[in-house]
């Protein structure tokens, strides 16, 4: 009879909780319903430097609201020159995420040598991937240029 009790409350008892694998310290967070997780923040500015395919620096900007900007910062006219054209071009659009894809749309602006961006993947460095170019938060400033400058602002 004492062993059946044992059984028997043994089954009744709590399961026993599993804790998840830790996180590093350093792993960016991504609000959720249920609190803040482990993930990519997409959010915000992204740049990346010349890569294959495309020979410049590429500066992004996305909003939470599903839109973005970008510039292309093909030939920045140098300090202490006057140029025709500046060669910073820029365009914007909307984003919205498909899985583990942002998948973006272009809505105009300058048109910019080479094909605009028309989906971004995250790596598991923290970095988002258009088309084998890494992006990291941030932006590229040329030399003699302000952040203010180069900072992708969406028109509404």
């Amino acid at each position: 009879m004492i062993a059946l009790l044992t059984v028997l409350a043994c089954a009744a008892a709590d399961p026993v909780a599993v804790s998840p694998p830790p996180v590093s310290a350093d792993a960016p967070k991504v609000p959720t319903l249920l609190g803040d997780a482990p993930g990519i923040v997409y959010v915000g500015d992204w740049t990346s430097p010349p890569c294959p395919g495309r020979a410049f620096a590429r500066n992004i900007h996305f909003e939470a609201d599903g839109n973005y900007a970008a510039m292309d910062l093909v030939s920045p006219c140098p300090v202490g020159t006057q140029c025709a054209w500046s060669g910073i071009t820029a365009y914007q659009g909307i984003w919205e995420q498909q899985h583990e894809t942002l998948e973006l749309r272009d809505m105009g602006g300058t048109p910019a040598p080479g094909p605009h961006p028309t989906s971004f993947r995250a790596n598991d460095k923290g970095q988002l991937v258009e088309n084998g170019c890494p992006y990291n938060h941030g932006l590229t400033v040329p030399d003699g240029y302000t952040i203010d400058k180069v900072t992708p602002k969406v028109v509404r």
